[in-house]
């Protein structure tokens, strides 16, 4: 019997998509940065027009402030996302399926590069996870029948 061969991406597979991965994270701290300094201009902007302010410019900067809060955890989640990549590649396990073990094709880490999974596998546990969201919600319709039935029951 064979024995089977490890499962490793090129290194020169490893060090294009370690140049991506770079690239994509000095591109999100200079965007971060950038936004940064934007609000605080435009913070600047406003303390210094010594004019009230009308609940509708209060609600839209309040809009733009919580757009920019879920934007800055999202990006800081990318960037984490992007960190762990890197690991994975100095480890050389980037590229490698956290489930079937198999390599992740090129397209789909060209289009993702902080996948860990190949699209089955992903498929897989998208569909595992939305069948266990059903099951949930049926369990917590159930449950609250019951309540409605076990209230009844006492009039």
């Amino acid at each position: 019997m064979a024995e089977k061969k490890p499962v490793k991406m090129s290194d020169a597979d490893l060090k294009f998509f370690e140049d991506m991965l770079i690239e994509k994270r000095r591109e999100l701290v200079t965007a971060q940065t950038e936004s940064d300094k934007a609000e605080t201009f435009k913070s600047q902007m406003q303390a210094g027009d010594g004019g009230e302010s009308n609940s509708a410019d209060l609600a839209t900067d309040y809009n733009a402030l919580e757009t920019n809060f879920e934007l800055a955890a999202r990006e800081g989640k990318y960037l984490v996302y992007l960190e762990e990549a890197l690991k994975r590649i100095k480890k050389g396990t980037f590229g490698i399926c956290k489930v079937c073990g198999e390599l992740i094709p090129k397209p789909r880490l060209m289009a993702v590069p902080t996948a860990t999974k190949c699209v089955n596998c992903k498929e897989e546990t998208k569909r595992k996870e939305r069948e266990d969201s059903r099951l949930e919600m049926a369990r917590l319709l159930a449950e609250e029948q019951r309540r409605e039935l076990m209230a009844r029951s006492k009039k």
